[in-house]
């Protein structure tokens, strides 16, 4: 996942021109565009987000040295107690509220099932063999849980289960688009489209218009697209690069802690919110949930703006994201998923216990007109789509979220 942070940022002449900084981290590209912000004043956000996210390097990894998540899963294992740099102890209590929230099915204890279906990797697909049933019970035989960790008030983690090991990949992405955001509104920048792993977290607008985002097909090109504004985060989560084939079928690097064994049926899942962190757990938990509990879990997270699609091409869909997403391609099915709660929890800001492309993310309207008519006009789809490839050609090496962002 990770790797030596690289950072570059190019700055235009206009002292109020976007201004925009790429760095390399976590094996893959975060992005950072500011608009309406001094040459100044963007420069000092980069480099103190640039030395942010070299510490989360060093905090976070959960199979690459030097990891203070990897010293602390050694604590764990030998019984010890462990303080934790505060990047890493921050992310371990968002993770546990996330699992409070997911009512379990969102669970960074379960990193050492997570290591034996293989994927601690860069590379994907995973060939390696399937661990056997037998591996999978013995890994799981005292079921570890996010619930079985406990953190101080100066950072010190220690758990009796002795099984936990710490996979905290799952929103990872999210929290740092949120360490972003703050140190931008640090520097007086409201104005922002931070892409993190290939989600993404728009900030304000640019220059007074929405961010138009294009959102990749699982069979290339550009799938949808959909508009962000204010404080919202949309992020994904599905099976089509990040995956291992098991009885002909793709099977997400995501594992299901009820069965040990990854997550089975669901292709991709989406999430809009206005927190991040919140958001990448969402989509997360929503894969593990599956179209059986999809309701249930997205209540319990209190998303009221998601959707899911099967590997049958099944889209389940909530009224309130049904009303955000611009579709090109018409699933096989579609069931709108009532829920009691309006909006997209947009201006909900950070909470603390605390792309450019996306996973795909579908909406679907069917209506006499066809699902031509929810579209934006089509240069606009056609510089969606010239935005997305120039992303897609330099970004897949890590987290296989295709980016793709575009200012409307």
């Amino acid at each position: 996942m990770l790797a030596a942070a690289a950072l570059f940022w190019t700055v235009f002449a206009s002292p109020r021109a976007p201004q925009r900084a790429t760095f390399y981290v976590f094996g893959g590209l975060v992005s950072v565009e500011v608009r309406g912000a001094s040459r100044d004043a963007a420069n000092a956000a980069f480099v103190e987000i640039d030395n942010q996210l070299h510490r989360d390097e060093r905090a976070w990894h959960p199979w690459q040295r030097p990891s203070a998540l990897m010293d602390l899963n050694a604590a764990i294992a030998r019984g010890e107690p462990y303080r934790a740099p505060p990047e890493l102890a921050g992310l371990i209590r968002a993770a546990q509220q996330g699992y409070h929230d997911s009512d379990g099915l969102f669970d960074a204890a379960i990193g050492a099932l997570v290591t034996a279906w293989g994927y601690h990797t860069g590379t994907f697909p995973v060939n390696a063999p399937s661990p056997s049933p037998a591996r999978v019970a013995a890994l799981d035989a005292k079921r570890p849980g996010m619930g079985d960790i406990r953190v101080a008030a100066d950072g010190t983690v220690i758990s009796d289960n002795r099984r936990i090991a710490l996979d905290l990949d799952g929103l990872a992405e999210g929290y740092a688009a949120e360490q972003i955001a703050t140190i931008l509104r640090a520097h007086g920048i409201g104005n922002a489209i931070v892409n993190v792993g290939g989600d993404v977290l728009a900030l304000g607008t640019a220059d007074g218009r929405p961010w138009r985002v294009a959102i990749e097909s699982p069979d290339g090109g550009v799938f949808a697209s959909l508009q962000l504004s204010g404080h919202e985060a949309l992020f994904s989560s599905g099976n089509y690069h990040k995956y291992r084939m098991i009885a002909g079928r793709r099977r997400a690097h995501i594992i299901d802690p009820r069965t040990g064994a990854p997550v089975e049926g669901t292709a991709a899942t989406s999430v809009i919110m206005g927190n991040a962190t919140r958001a990448d757990v969402g989509s997360t938990a929503l894969m593990v949930a599956g179209p059986k509990d999809f309701a249930r879990i997205a209540r319990s997270l209190h998303a009221s703006c998601t959707m899911l699609l099967t590997d049958d091409d099944h889209l389940y869909i909530m009224p309130e994201m049904q009303k955000r997403i611009a579709l090109l391609r018409k699933p096989a099915a579609i069931t709108i998923v009532q829920m009691p709660t309006a909006g997209c929890d947009r201006h909900q800001r950070p909470v603390r216990s605390d792309t450019l492309t996306l996973q795909p993310a579908f909406s679907a309207e069917p209506h006499p007109g066809g699902f031509r008519s929810h579209l934006p006009d089509m240069p606009a789809i056609q510089e969606i789509a010239s935005s997305a490839a120039r992303c897609i050609r330099g970004y897949e090496k890590w987290s296989g979220r295709n980016p793709a962002i575009h200012p409307a």
